[in-house]
């Protein structure tokens, strides 16, 4: 008999958030074009994050850095998730969770893993919902960590997310459920097993077994100890093969059922198990010579993942590898040296060749987790991440491979500024945007030798990045596109233009304002270069919007209007008695446009200000 133990309660008001224009950004174009399969991609990655973070905190203390990362990584992903579709609704399996109908996690650690933790206790459906706060997160994490480590009997992990009724979780059980349902044990299979062929330490290979064999020796160099030629027999000896292998056994009559069972092993290793309990061997062990034959033995699984492209284990092979360097930094020399060794090979320019290697040859399935990997590899996967990105025709791949090079970018600036090439316009601009979300000011000299691009595109980009990068120096690149042949590019240069108090940029701008030339530019430029000057509240800015006011040209009226305009929106800026004066003479006017312009402004100074409090300016003093 089912029932909703927990009834949803009304939702917190929605909160209005104003989206950033952002023509460059590439997930701004995914928010506005919603696509399923994109979500439920999103979903797997949070929810493989939360049996992550999970896993982490079932091996490491608390304080353990790792700990600290994997949480923090959880709740990164799934505020963004819920920002963007405001709840995530995981319907819970024995062993899976599903998403809008499709099996986003798999466990392999059955019993033992975060499905079956909420599934044994009756809970079928777990919800989150946009609002949630990283406190709640962590109480929810810190709740299921403290009931996995009960006994059985003594375990309710529905009860007890139920007694703190959270903000932003819910979630849905059933009142009352068979146990033996749950888990329900297999019966006895009745097949008969040879003993002797057990005990005699061979095992007979079937031929896909044999094949297998050979393809992972030849590429991890690893063979036979005693170098013998294979027997006749075709049989072979357990104590001269280096693990890890996968083997089976073959009889005349194998019984259905475990042949089911041994196809699946052959096709998900549970080699996860294994890593987590060498990590832990590894951590212990004091002795030298027990510590280096076990990392061996873990550098040999970490080919075997590589060599599977089983990226989401090795990218828990290669971040527990740096976890333990930082542990045993200063402490433990002779063992850094050897988990140095192993982590200068897996980011050495052979490994990534062959990394490159496979993303040539399309054997990369499972995106997310090579990009991951090439996360924890480090800036020398700059280069790879970068033709990733190119090479990719989907939109969510250049997204994820964006913001992987954005993240690597933080630590080495000129590895990612070297991406951008003359041929490669697209990437290099990708590169560029970058650079100003990075907002490093070491970045300046790349994006100025870039800012005389023939692109006019890549110029534009070179601009919007200038203008996030707080540093006095930009207006001296900037003042350069005030002269460019495209219009957009000098607006866009104006409008970015910063620290009105430089005088090489004030200069420059009142001799541009002088000129006869002025009115033909832009009516954004004009507006952005005379609101700059404004910002000068100087007599000579006064006298020069004034004349701009009064001047009358042979050119055409609309130009000449837009030039007084722009004048008129600068002289509210300024807003002191000068200013007022000049517009109540602007006021005056026959043109019953720049009239009525200057007599709105002059009340919208009277509002803004009181009497007593409308600034004089310098001249008036």
């Amino acid at each position: 008999m089912s029932s909703n133990i927990h009834t949803d309660k009304e939702k917190q008001e929605k909160m209005d958030f104003s989206q950033l224009e952002n023509k460059n950004n590439i997930w701004h174009k995914l928010k506005t074009q919603p696509d399923t399969n994109f979500e439920i991609k999103k979903a797997k990655v949070v929810l493989n994050l939360f049996v992550k973070t999970y896993s982490v905190m079932k091996i490491y203390p608390p304080e353990n850095p790792s700990v600290k990362t994997s949480k923090e990584n959880f709740y990164e992903n799934i505020k963004d998730f819920l920002d963007k579709y405001e709840e995530l609704k995981v319907n819970i399996g024995e062993f899976s969770f599903s998403f809008k109908g499709e099996k986003v996690y798999q466990d392999e650690e059955k019993k033992a893993g975060l499905p079956f933790l909420f599934f044994k206790d009756g809970m079928r459906e777990l919800a989150f919902y946009k609002g949630l706060n990283e406190n709640e997160l962590q109480d929810l994490l810190k709740i299921i960590k403290e009931d996995s480590d009960l006994p059985p009997e003594d375990s309710d992990i529905v009860n007890t997310i139920w007694t703190k009724d959270f903000a932003h979780i819910r979630f849905f059980a059933i009142d009352e459920f068979l146990e033996s349902d749950i888990g329900e044990e297999m019966g006895e299979i009745d097949f008969e097993i040879e003993k002797d062929e057990f005990t005699s330490g061979k095992l007979r290979l079937i031929s896909k077994d044999k094949i297998d064999l050979q393809k992972r020796s030849a590429a991890l160099g690893l063979q036979a100890n005693n170098g013998k030629e294979e027997n006749e027999d075709n049989d072979i000896n357990m104590e001269d093969l280096i693990p890890p292998f996968q083997l089976s056994t073959e009889s005349e009559e194998t019984d259905p059922e475990l042949e089911s069972m041994l196809e699946e092993s052959r096709a998900t290793p549970p080699l996860t198990g294994m890593i987590n309990l060498l990590f832990e061997i590894l951590y212990l062990e004091e002795r030298m010579d027990q510590f280096s034959p076990t990392l061996n033995v873990l550098n040999q699984f970490y080919k075997e993942v590589i060599f599977n492209s089983n990226f989401a284990l090795a990218s828990l092979i290669l971040g527990r590898l740096q976890e333990l360097k930082e542990l045993f930094s200063g402490q433990f020399e002779e063992k850094n040296e050897l988990l140095e060794r192993i982590f200068q090979n897996a980011i050495g320019e052979s490994s990534i060749a062959y990394l490159k290697k496979l993303f040539l040859n399309k054997q990369i399935k499972d995106f997310d987790s090579f990009l991951q990997y090439l996360k924890l590899i480090g800036p020398s996967a700059i280069p790879l991440v970068g033709d990733i990105w190119e090479e990719s025709k989907e939109p969510i791949i250049h997204l994820k491979a964006s913001n992987v090079l954005h993240k690597l970018g933080k630590k080495d600036i000129a590895s990612l500024a070297n991406l951008a090439k003359e041929h490669r316009i697209s990437l290099t601009k990708e590169v560029i945007v970058l650079l100003g979300r990075i907002g490093d000011k070491k970045a300046l000299p790349y994006l100025k030798n870039l800012a005389g691009h023939q692109n006019k595109e890549i110029r534009l980009a070179v601009i919007y990045s200038l203008g996030k990068i707080e540093d006095e120096s930009i207006n001296k690149i900037l003042i350069n596109f005030l002269s460019d042949k495209e219009g957009e590019v000098r607006t866009r240069a104006a409008m970015s233009l910063k620290y009105c108090s430089d005088k090489t940029t004030f200069n420059l701008v009142m001799q541009l304002a002088k000129r006869r030339d002025f009115i033909k530019r832009k009516r954004l430029e004009k507006k952005a270069l005379l609101k700059l000057l404004a910002m000068n509240q100087s007599e000579e800015v006064s006298a020069l919007l004034g004349s701009l006011l009064k001047k009358r040209s042979v050119l055409s009226k609309s130009k000449q209007n837009e030039t007084r305009l722009c004048a008129v929106s600068a002289l509210e800026t300024i807003a002191d008695r000068e200013a007022r004066k000049i517009l109540e003479e602007g006021a005056q006017i026959r043109n019953k446009t720049i009239s009525l312009a200057c007599k709105t402004t002059l009340k919208k100074i009277a509002q803004k200000f009181e009497p007593n409090q409308i600034p004089t300016g310098e001249q008036s003093a």
